[in-house]
């Protein structure tokens, strides 16, 4: 797990494989491709996504969910802390959506044109799962969070819609 008060994603960060165990990022990203190899007709959805747990510290936990359309899916998450506790609701879904920026900053053009090379444009979809949504508190966030995201070639999702962090990333942090 990470520490302190800077989450930077490279190369060689850390994730745990739901079946594989620990791999790099960069291995992350080779089974991200053999899983599209093995099955070409396939569409799917690479989605990511940040969830938070607060207590003396901060847990972070940012996932990567590779989602066949109709046909499984792997999943792999990071864990990170801050050194504290972050209190206030803006600041906390702030560093969350940072950290996912951060993930998504790794799927670089050239990543992201391996991806479209190995299956075409029209059968992948890149998802970016904010921890936001229309109902709660956390509705006021909405158009700044959203409005980050938009420059990238993620699409934006949010509640119910943002099951990366939503669901996935948030059964890892109250593991921790």
């Amino acid at each position: 797990m990470s520490e302190g008060n800077t989450i930077l994603f490279d190369e060689n960060t850390v994730f745990r494989s739901l079946g594989k165990g620990e791999l790099s990022f960069k291995d992350v990203f080779n089974e991200i491709i053999n899983y599209i190899k093995d099955d070409k007709n396939s569409s799917y959805k690479i989605s990511i996504g940040t969830d938070s747990q607060v207590s003396s510290k901060t847990f972070f936990v940012t996932c990567i969910h590779v989602h066949r359309v109709g046909k499984g899916a792997i999943g792999f998450l990071h864990k990170s802390q801050l050194a504290r506790p972050i209190k206030n609701l803006r600041e906390k879904i702030y560093m969350e959506t940072c950290i996912t920026l951060q993930l998504a900053y790794l799927f670089d053009e050239e990543r992201i044109s391996k991806i479209y090379r190995t299956l075409g444009k029209k059968g992948i979809t890149f998802e970016f799962h904010i921890d936001i949504g229309k109902k709660g508190e956390t509705k006021v966030l909405i158009n700044e969070m959203v409005g980050m995201v938009k420059g990238l070639n993620f699409v934006p999702k949010i509640k119910p819609d943002s099951f990366c962090a939503s669901c996935f990333a948030d059964r890892y942090t109250k593991a921790i």
